[in-house]
């Protein structure tokens, strides 16, 4: 076998395939050997021998960490990514100590998953990431990718878990935390969570509008602290005063307030950020209302009506 691995690794694919083709005589239930022939019929153009190979090295031997990460290249090199993950997963598991074999392992599934996510073929994306969640346990990015995997199913509760639990094992990644904060409203059980983790990302990241933004609104999703909320939201402002949800969340809490004047100025200016928004539209049309401007109104009603047919029409 020293043989063959020493021609195949030096690209002399006849004397390999000669090698290793006699050690597998003598050996015929060696993994390692099946393992290097997978790689020679490879490399010879020999796609079903070499597919055929592979299997064999991993029933023959599917605990041998050699044989584990020789498949995982493999499986790599032959497009079948997620194959490669689930062997490079077995062999991290066998080399705890080896964090970039691991890191590979993660890196993998969500390679194998991600193209799925795009398609949005959300339940089996969701497949992969779960197994891959599953035995690599702690992975941020896996998490993450869950948690997207779920909210494309509407599945927010279990979404939000998995957003939390990203936060929980890397607290600087920003996406989980701006899709938490998209679902506030279906996921009340996870509020106070949430806003604890909220609350945290704001206190270390005082320069971030999103961080202001994010608290005050899972504040307002439960009608606590209003003025907090208001606070909130004018920080975020005076940051990034060009976000059109800070000011439509602005303009939700002075509505809570009773101050529908200023509520009004404050939908106004969100629906000029973001003049196809209709819930902008819908909420200045009320406030409107019941400031008096009711000619406004009808025009922003008008303009909400417009809006949502075209929406409904590219559905």
């Amino acid at each position: 076998m020293r043989a063959g691995l020493i021609a195949l690794q030096r690209g002399d694919l006849a004397a390999a395939e000669s090698n290793l083709a006699a050690a597998n005589k003598l050996a015929p239930r060696d993994g390692r050997v099946w393992v290097a022939l997978s790689q020679t019929y490879w490399r010879l153009h020999r796609n079903g021998d070499a597919e055929d190979a592979a299997g064999k090295a991993a029933a023959f031997a599917p605990e041998d960490a050699v044989v584990l990460q020789s498949l995982a290249i493999y499986y790599s090199e032959t497009n079948q990514t997620l194959k490669a993950a689930q062997a490079q997963a077995k062999y991290s598991a066998k080399a705890p100590e080896n964090r970039a074999a691991r890191e590979r392992a993660g890196a993998l599934y969500f390679e194998a998953g991600r193209p799925l996510l795009e398609q949005q073929k959300f339940a089996e994306a969701l497949a992969i990431f779960k197994e891959g969640s599953v035995r690599l346990p702690g992975d941020a990015q896996l998490e993450l990718a869950l948690g997207v995997a779920y909210y494309g199913l509407r599945r927010f509760d279990e979404a939000a878990d998995a957003f939390l639990r990203t936060i929980g094992i890397a607290p600087e990644t920003e996406q989980p935390y701006g899709f938490l904060g998209r679902i506030l409203d279906q996921i009340p059980s996870r509020l106070p969570q949430v806003t604890q983790r909220f609350a945290e990302y704001e206190t270390t990241h005082p320069a971030s509008a999103a961080a202001y933004l994010l608290h005050a609104k899972a504040l307002d999703a439960q009608s606590l602290d209003v003025e907090k909320a208001l606070h909130l939201l004018e920080k975020s402002i005076a940051i990034d005063a060009g976000d059109a949800s800070a000011h439509f969340e602005m303009g939700t809490v002075l509505d809570r307030l009773q101050r529908f004047a200023d509520a009004a100025a404050e939908f106004a200016r969100a629906s000029e950020l973001a003049p196809s928004d209709a819930s902008a539209h819908y909420r200045l049309a009320r406030d409107y209302d019941r400031i008096g401007k009711h000619a406004a109104a009808q025009a922003e009603r008008e303009k909400h009506a417009q809006l949502v047919k075209a929406q409904e029409a590219i559905r």
